[in-house]
């Protein structure tokens, strides 16, 4: 018997890295994944592949999730395969989040706030309303930062992004009481996106990031591994989290308490 047993989890932004690992958690605990990704290649349906190969239904669904269109579309293509939706988790990234302040231009702010914020809002509101016609409660996830918490150079839109996440899944929360749907937020640190490496891909970690960069600056003195999220995820979407909601959880191997932040 697995935590998640008969569930119905749709993850964004999921080819690789945090998303992946997710994917595969949730799988092993016996829930039905689809997997979602603007790219859609090799890598995107060997993770669905994955997820089916642990005796569970897994799918892959493309899209673009920055704007209403696109979130409805993944959502609509989930729904078809699996019937309903209970567990959402918004992760979806794009590369190079960091930019300089006087860099930053109309351009990469939409860019970032149409997918780190605008996108988790309609995704999780859409998701939501499932959930809330389904009558059989569920479980939302957004993907903050630690960058939510302090700053630092460079990261100001990202940041800004992440920290708008906290208080959106607070509202969430609030908006959705009597409905037995959880809405929280998971703040990663440093964590090592890398695929496994040839035929040992069946695992839901990558290489970890080099220990020597982390050992005078993080408590942990190591990095963290999409596991560590996907653990968080995890117990925030069974019972084991079912009295926590509205609340962010810092996976970040002490960064936040050690107020040293490092890219």
């Amino acid at each position: 018997m697995g935590l998640l047993d008969g569930k119905k989890a749709l993850i964004t932004g999921a080819r690789k890295g945090i998303g992946r690992g997710i994917a595969l958690t949730l799988a092993n605990e016996g829930a039905d994944v689809g997997i979602n990704d603007i790219v859609d290649d090799e890598v995107s349906q060997r993770g669905a592949e994955l997820v089916s190969n642990r005796g569970v239904k897994g799918t892959f669904h493309a899209g673009d999730v920055s704007s209403v269109a696109g979130v409805n579309s993944v959502i609509d293509s989930f729904i078809t395969e699996h019937g309903r939706i209970d567990i959402l988790v918004n992760n979806a990234i794009f590369p190079d989040q960091s930019r300089s302040l006087f860099e930053t231009d109309e351009v990469f702010w939409d860019r970032m706030m149409n997918l780190s914020l605008k996108g988790y809002f309609f995704g999780s509101q859409r998701a939501a309303k499932e959930m809330v016609a389904q009558g059989t409660g569920g479980s939302i996830v957004c993907l903050a930062s630690v960058h939510a918490y302090v700053a630092i150079e460079n990261w100001t839109a990202y940041g800004t992004a992440k920290a708008g996440l906290r208080r959106m899944m607070k509202g969430f929360a609030i908006d959705l009481k009597g409905h037995n749907i959880n809405a929280n937020c998971i703040a990663p640190g440093a964590i090592s996106n890398r695929l496994p490496e040839g035929d040992h891909d069946d695992v839901v970690d990558g290489a970890p990031h080099d220990p020597t960069r982390f050992l005078d600056r993080l408590p942990a003195a190591k990095g963290g591994l999409p596991s560590d999220i996907a653990n968080a995820v995890l117990y925030l979407t069974s019972e084991l989290g079912q009295y926590v909601n509205g609340e962010t959880i810092l996976v970040d191997g002490g960064m936040i308490a050690s107020k040293i932040m490092q890219d």
